[in-house]
């Protein structure tokens, strides 16, 4: 795999780029490299693209390279190359997709038993030698999952790169335990936050928005409607930071959710799936706090800062979420209202887009419907995250089941 990196500017200030390729590798499974540089970054994708190309052929047809089978550890590097800088056709995945597997490589995949190996001499073992070490650490069942997955991807890229014929299989046929499945069925069950906390977090951004200090009331009238907008759409916290003028659409009676802001150095602003891309109804509720905070300013990002950039996720945990609910606890002790409530402080902004499905499944939405608002790839997904708050009335079901003629 080709990848490109850049090089000093040249004496005359001119930019330089170099793309550099594995051509084989060291007795020790390092790689061997060859590299070659250009005058400009386009010049190097089209060299990239060249050598891919030219590899393409060698990949499909096959020789085993077994003299040269390189260790593990430079496979799983290799691996992680091609994350960062993908072949031809194939599309960079998100950057938190990419850290987590550089995370979980490195920790629980790669790990002491293993790195060393040959992959010619990888075997269904490595699977359970990586099950066995995750359970002696106490790494949880999704991260451990996903390391024998990660397993799975670096050696069928070895077989793509020709150094082993196949990749063995994963023999661990029960992944999770039953008391792990029961943890994670209750966890899914408490990351909602309830309709009453929702009420309780909505009455406390108007009383901020109202405060008798100028400051927090100027904060608040962005935080506000940014507040109402995760509750009554159901984005990610994400999509609600890229959220732009021209996707709120009231003549239509629809929000658009087409945007995800990007995470640190990435510049992808595309949604999580293609599915991604969506309208959900527009509330009226929603309407009423949004349409003022629009009249408000002229920028195109609705929830920017004043320059019209996107809003650090890290300071909306502190200076949004916290708040919010330090002026709900507050609320719930003034006991002014019968439905205010004190607010679970483990619950995230996803907790939000956990409600508004809850929401829609309790007000009669079907599963079309709810797997479209919440912008999931496949209506199996839905049933398998939310499934279980849909009501199992067996007997009124089958009451209606009737083939009686009428007399």
């Amino acid at each position: 795999m080709a990848k490109i990196e850049p090089l000093p500017p040249a004496t005359n200030g001119e930019p330089r780029w170099r793309v550099k390729w594995i051509v084989g590798y060291h007795d020790n499974g390092k790689p061997k490299y060859k590299s070659r540089s250009t005058r400009s970054h386009r010049e190097a994708v089209q060299l990239r693209a060249e050598k891919e190309l030219a590899e393409a052929p060698k990949r499909h047809n096959f020789k085993p390279r077994y003299k040269q089978s390189p260790m593990l550890e430079a496979v799983a590097e290799a691996y992680l190359d091609t994350l960062e800088n993908p072949p031809i056709g194939e599309d960079k995945p998100a950057l938190s997709t990419r850290k987590q597997a550089h995370s979980i490589i490195a920790n629980h995949v790669v790990i002491p038993e293993l790195k060393r190996e040959r992959l010619k001499d990888i075997g269904p073992e490595a699977f359970r030698k990586i099950y066995q070490r995750c359970e002696a650490l106490g790494v949880g069942a999704s991260t451990r999952n996903h390391a024998l997955r990660l397993l799975k991807c670096i050696l069928n890229f070895g077989v793509v790169s020709g150094y082993i014929p196949f990749a063995p299989d994963n023999p661990i046929k029960n992944k999770t335990t039953k008391k792990e499945r029961r943890l994670a069925k209750e966890a899914s069950e408490n990351k909602f936050y309830t309709p009453n906390e929702i009420f309780t977090m909505l009455a406390a951004a108007d009383a901020l928005a109202k405060d008798e200090n100028k400051q927090v009331r100027r904060t608040w009238a962005r935080y506000r409607p940014m507040v109402y907008f995760l509750t009554y759409t159901g984005a990610r916290l994400s999509e609600a930071r890229a959220f732009r003028r021209q996707d709120y659409r009231p003549t239509e009676g629809r929000v658009y959710i087409i945007e995800s802001a990007p995470e640190g150095d990435d510049d992808d602003t595309s949604t999580k799936t293609a599915s991604g891309r969506r309208w959900v109804p527009l509330n009226p509720e929603l309407a009423d706090v949004l349409e003022p905070w629009l009249e408000a300013h002229d920028r195109e990002l609705v929830f920017g800062t004043k320059t019209d950039n996107y809003i650090s996720r890290t300071t909306l945990y502190p200076r949004l979420l916290e708040p919010l609910k330090d002026k709900a606890d507050a609320l719930a002790e003034e006991g002014s209202h019968p439905r205010y409530v004190h607010v679970s402080r483990d619950r995230t902004f996803h907790g939000f887009r956990h409600h508004f499905a809850a929401w829609l499944i309790k007000e009669g939405a079907n599963l079309k419907q709810l797997s479209s608002y919440m912008g999931h790839a496949k209506v199996s997904f839905t049933i398998e995250v939310y499934g279980h708050l849909f009501e199992d009335d067996g007997h009124e079901l089958a009451t209606r089941m009737t083939m009686r003629r009428s007399a």
